[in-house]
């Protein structure tokens, strides 16, 4: 019997084929020496590993990009198209249909000896979550820029959230075959939006139609594409001083290489080589002892060596360029992949030396109508194969692997051993979701807890769960006959384990069914998935703003409970204050220092008892029974008789929160967005009257470049609701926006009279 393994071996990433006995090795304990050649064997494995992202806003070109990096490192034969629905990456129905992606689609290929476990990431603000957990396990991103406009609204959002998990990247402004395209223009937008050094590492050759390569500052190389090729062969050609031309055959015409863009090229290699050397100590140490500090000499070797520090460092990002359309620019990007962006072992987790032999993060879940569910993990530590027992470190039970999987898009490559620093897919993990960590067994989780404690109870972000964002909108939803109310309640478990970002609940008045969702697209993809994976036909309710309730002055008031549970007397008194704060989070608890905890208790345990409280009464606020935020809830007196159980005191704070909640004056809060609309100057007023007047936004900023302006505004997400049709009518069809959420903030007596109403016969 033979197995297959997805291994290193032989100086390159592959498929290795062995027998039960261990192939060439014999069964028993491994001797030291074997030992020690396996771990060498997985740190220069580890070392040759780049797990990557490609982020970006939407329609900046990830998908193509990720398709023509498929078709240069020969996993498919041809090159995919989001038009003609043949990408690899966007393989869903529902992603061709529409052209844009909505899952996270992973991908693995080979490129210079060396292993890239790719996460092509949506743009749409409604998927943002799938951003957020893509990030959370990569060590490294590219971030794609369109060269026409620059840094875009989604852009900054996930910028913020490579930030959050201090994910190194690199910088490919795409899209330079447009004629507005312009390198400085979105540099500069970088530096001022991003608030970033960017390292331009290449400057464009031609401009709009006219675009045929780069120029290579480091190397100080021209490359060049033929013109309509599939872009799998170019050139690279060593630059001379001005007036000499270029060696070799190369497809730029002579005119490109001029005095002026000779001058061009050198003092673009000044600027970058004396940000390196201002940005790396080491490399300036380097060159003073060397006593060289010309930039233009400075050895392409040292220079990279450099950008690398820098951008491992998050302290600045290398800048690259080219078109994914016409098939420029990509094989250097996989390049500068390799050059610039970390290995897995080159990052430190802080992970406990109790989880060095296994441990595992679970970004993702997807339902597999013929495996089950697909859980995707991230291996920090360790090894990892079929039919091993694990410990699910999060939610403290056993688990075992069934099958493993190397993830290529929609498909999987069945393998039986996974090495630290990979991305793979398990089937047979029956309580693992989004979130949770697998480690070897409950004795290294005991021991890891233990050590968590010695250093202050600080938990390394592998460890922690993922946030997920609160959602904007929801809707009922109903099966059109009775009978599928079996098959709806299904697909929708499915579907809220798949995408945690997705809220299901029952309204308690009507009975109903009710979906919570990040945006009107996210919930309409929702619907169709419904129909189409899952074969139900539901229908869904009017879409509405999920509004907060905040109270708006304190209060405090005592609430007891007494009552015999079997026959022990279960007492509860306690008092506590609600203060309203303004920062738009969730409620916020303190415990008073004057609060005495009973011996027979803990105060981690009253702590804890007291936030579920909280969490249960403010999950329905008394106005209209939107989730209560902007509160301080702090309990400032306690008296448990002995015996009692958390539980009993959870109940009593959460009745006595909500009685404080109807005391105080409870305002409703409503969602702002910051809307970026792009349109022709011609057409600016016209889009400023309505988002001002119409819509009661709030204008930031106008900008123009190129002719056309943009137009940053904060708006009500209320009226942003069929602002797509609105746009295109008042534009004719020349009009583009995008938003994001930004923050909530207290409605109008006389506008909360009027949603009030509104939502009186609905909720």
């Amino acid at each position: 019997m033979q197995r297959l393994t997805f291994a290193w071996a032989s100086g390159r990433w592959g498929f290795r084929r062995h027998t039960a006995t261990g192939g060439t090795g014999t069964l028993g304990r491994r001797s030291s020496s074997a030992a020690a050649s396996k771990d060498r064997e997985q740190t220069t494995a580890a070392a040759l590993t780049r797990n990557v992202g490609i982020m970006a806003h939407i329609d900046a070109g990830k998908t193509t990009t990720t398709e023509r990096m498929l078709y240069y490192t020969g996993l498919t034969r041809k090159l995919g198209d989001v038009n003609d629905g043949s990408t690899v990456m966007d393989y869903m129905q529902l992603e061709r249909e529409r052209g844009i992606t909505i899952n996270a689609a992973a991908i693995t290929f080979n490129w210079k000896q060396h292993r890239i476990n790719l996460i092509d990431t949506p743009g749409h603000v409604d998927f943002t979550f799938e951003v957020e957990r893509s990030l959370k396990v990569l060590d490294g991103a590219v971030a794609l820029f369109d060269g026409s406009a620059g840094v875009e609204v989604q852009t900054v959002t996930v910028w913020k959230q490579a930030d959050k998990y201090k994910v190194p990247r690199v910088a490919f402004v795409n899209k330079m075959d447009k004629p507005a395209a312009s390198l400085p223009y979105t540099v500069d937008s970088i530096l001022k939006k991003l608030h970033t050094i960017p390292l331009v590492v290449q400057l464009p050759l031609g401009k709009g139609k006219d675009f045929c390569g780069m120029v290579d500052l480091v190397a100080m190389d021209i490359l060049a594409w033929a013109p309509g090729s599939d872009g799998l062969e170019y050139s690279r050609t060593p630059l001379v001083p001005a007036g000499g031309g270029a060696r070799g055959d190369t497809q730029v015409p002579p005119l490109l290489l001029s005095k002026q863009l000779w001058e061009e090229i050198l003092q673009a290699r000044c600027l970058l080589a004396e940000q390196v050397l201002t940005l790396d100590n080491h490399l300036l140490d380097e060159q003073l002892v060397a006593d060289s500090l010309d930039p233009v000499t400075l050895p392409p070797a040292k220079l990279r060596e450099g950008l690398r520090r820098i951008t491992l460092e998050c302290r600045g990002v290398p800048v690259l360029c080219g078109s994914s359309l016409k098939n420029k620019g990509i094989q250097p990007l996989l390049d500068g992949i390799l050059q610039y962006l970390p290995a897995p072992n080159e990052r430190d987790h802080g992970i406990p030396s109790a989880l060095k032999e296994l441990c595992a993060y679970a970004f993702k879940v997807v339902h597999d109508p013929q495996r089950g569910d697909l859980v995707y993990l991230r291996l920090y530590e360790g090894s990892i194969r079929t039919h091993r027992g694990l410990y699910n470190f999060t939610r403290g039970k056993e688990e075992k692997i069934t099958k493993l999987y190397v993830i290529q898009a929609d498909e999987l490559v069945e393998v039986t051993t996974m090495t630290e620093g990979n991305i793979m897919a398990a089937v047979g993990l029956k309580n693992t979701i989004t979130g949770d960590v697998l480690v070897q067994s409950a004795t290294a989780a005991k021991a890891a807890r233990k050590d968590l404690e010695g250093k202050g109870g600080v938990v390394p972000a592998v460890l922690e769960g993922l946030k997920v964002p609160e959602p904007a909108f929801f809707c009922t939803i109903e099966p059109e006959t009775a009978a599928q109310q079996t098959e709806l309640d299904h697909a929708l478990q499915c579907l809220s384990r798949e995408d945690p970002s997705l809220r299901v609940s029952v309204d308690p008045d009507t009975r109903q069914v009710v979906l919570s969702g990040m945006g009107e697209l996210h919930l309409e993809i929702i619907h169709d998935r419904i129909q189409r994976d899952y074969h139900v036909r539901a229908n869904l309710g009017k879409l509405r703003v999920a509004y907060r309730e905040a109270p708006s002055i304190p209060v405090t008031l005592g609430g007891s409970l007494d009552r015999n549970l079997g026959n022990k007397r279960q007492f509860v008194s306690l008092s506590l204050t609600i203060t309203p704060i303004d920062n738009g989070q969730l409620p916020q608890i303190k415990l008073s220092p004057s609060v005495s905890i009973p011996s027979w208790t803990t105060a981690a345990d009253v702590l804890e008892s007291f936030r579920g409280g909280v969490d249960i009464a403010c999950g329905q606020g008394p106005l209209l029974s939107f989730p209560i935020r902007n509160v301080q809830i702090e309990l400032v007196g306690l008296v448990l008789g002995v015996g009692t159980t958390m539980a009993v005191m959870s109940a009593c704070v959460s009745e006595t929160v909500s009685k404080a909640l109807r005391k105080t004056e409870v305002r409703l809060l409503e969602p702002f967005a910051q809307l970026v609309v792009t349109v022709p100057e011609e057409l600016l007023g016209t889009v400023l009257s309505d988002l001002t007047s119409a819509r009661r936004g709030v204008v930031d900023e106008v900008t123009s470049h190129d002719q056309i302006a943009t137009v940053t505004a904060h708006v009500p997400v209320a009226s942003l609701m069929g602002y797509s049709t609105a746009l295109r009518g008042i534009t004719s069809g020349s009009g583009s926006f995008a938003s994001v959420f930004s923050r909530y903030e207290p409605v109008s007596r006389v506008l909360e009279k009027t949603i009030t109403e509104q939502l009186r016969g609905y909720v």
